[in-house]
């Protein structure tokens, strides 16, 4: 069970319990899905700098937590933050029927449809890493996801080889056609789309069964609008934490860049820390498969889908953490090493020149770090 971290002044370390726990999954399911992998939100002051602020609260299935210095220039609104999210959900939930991604998916035809500028934002996103990725990362994967049990309805069953093949059929980011609805109507590949208002752009799929699956980047992408919306408030001091996809920006209580604890990826160990990172105007992100699987049929099933195969994942990494100046990337990269494995996933990082942290684990039960060189500028000693 997750906790948060808190250092003082000298190093001191304790647990803090939410009392609410509904608060971090108010979804949690007997499938022992749960999705926090970063422990340590921050390490904050025993006696934190009454100047901050924070408010909680639930989305996507976790719980998000913004921790901002307060100022007359800095003055933060739950009300507008759960609007956001609200907004934000209604696009990109597969989890709501009536939103805009449910509905893009319940379509069978080939036909365009208008899209939001936060809908083709992500799409051109998810693109770039699919190219980048040689296809390890698909937001197409939705039929797959769904049908191994980790969608908006769970499966106690097995998958059978035609249901996958029949599912995998359906996956393929060059199924996905986009056109700009102004003037000209061009169609044009899956590219760059600067945002927009609504409409400005359209989608087609080319498979009528196509299912898009955000999930490897809306809580990140969801991280980097709340930040972006506090720091128009004035923020200079903050960090936004969704189920552990983090952003940062400034100091944190005690004065410094804002230390984050990357968990071990040992469900026996819960709560322990691998790594401390330091962080200022940068966020991280961690991708398991220690905390989101499915037991079926006592045949252990992770909740990462590698898209070339239509299969979990199969490889010796456990854990992958990456930071990025915006979450929604570091998201995507962490999900997309995951899928690669060590070699190929660290080879990927560094010729990418992105941090990266990359934990396997053995045959005998030991857990081996690697790491790009442009990850260890962020790491410190812990605890200090």
């Amino acid at each position: 069970m997750p906790a948060h971290l808190r250092a003082d002044l000298f190093g001191c370390l304790k647990w803090h319990w939410p009392k609410d726990m509904s608060l971090y999954y108010p979804e949690k399911k007997s499938s022992g899905v749960i999705v926090l992998l970063i422990a340590a939100v921050s390490m904050l002051a025993c006696s934190p700098d009454p100047g901050y602020q924070s408010i909680q609260g639930s989305t996507m299935g976790t719980y998000y937590r913004v921790q901002y210095k307060s100022t007359p220039q800095c003055q933060v609104s739950q009300a507008s933050i759960d609007k956001l999210l609200v907004d934000f959900n209604l696009s990109l939930s597969t989890y709501l029927p009536n939103s805009e991604i449910s509905l893009f998916n319940n379509r069978l035809d080939e036909k365009f449809y208008p899209v939001s500028a936060r809908f083709s934002n992500v799409l051109m996103a998810a693109n770039m890493v699919w190219e980048q990725s040689g296809g390890a990362f698909d937001v197409t994967v939705g039929p797959l996801v769904n049908l191994w049990g980790f969608g908006p309805q769970e499966t106690a069953a097995f998958p059978s080889v035609e249901s996958q093949v029949k599912a995998f059929e359906a996956v393929g980011m060059q199924y996905l056609e986009l056109r700009r609805a102004r003037a000209g109507g061009q169609t044009r590949g899956l590219d760059s789309v600067s945002g927009e208002n609504f409409g400005a752009y359209s989608v087609s799929k080319k498979v009528p069964k196509l299912y898009l699956d955000f999930s490897a980047l809306a809580k990140g992408l969801g991280v980097d609008e709340i930040a972006r919306s506090v720091k128009q408030t004035g923020c200079a001091d903050f960090m936004v934490d969704i189920g552990g996809e983090v952003r940062t920006l400034g100091f944190s209580p005690k004065a410094r860049p804002w230390r984050i604890g990357i968990e071990a990826p040992d469900a026996t160990r819960r709560g322990m820390i691998q790594r401390v990172l330091e962080l200022s105007g940068h966020s991280v992100a961690t991708s398991g498969d220690y905390r989101n699987f499915r037991e079926v049929d006592g045949v252990r099933v992770d909740h990462v889908i590698d898209p070339r195969t239509g299969k979990p994942a199969d490889n010796t990494v456990v854990s992958v953490s990456v930071v990025h100046e915006d979450a929604m990337w570091a998201d995507a990269y962490a999900t997309t090493f995951m899928v690669l494995g060590a070699e190929e996933g660290i080879r990927a990082a560094e010729n990418l020149n992105l941090a990266v942290l990359v934990i396997t684990k053995t045959s005998d039960d030991r857990f081996v770090e690697r790491y790009t060189p442009a990850m260890t500028s962020f790491f410190v000693d812990f605890p200090e």
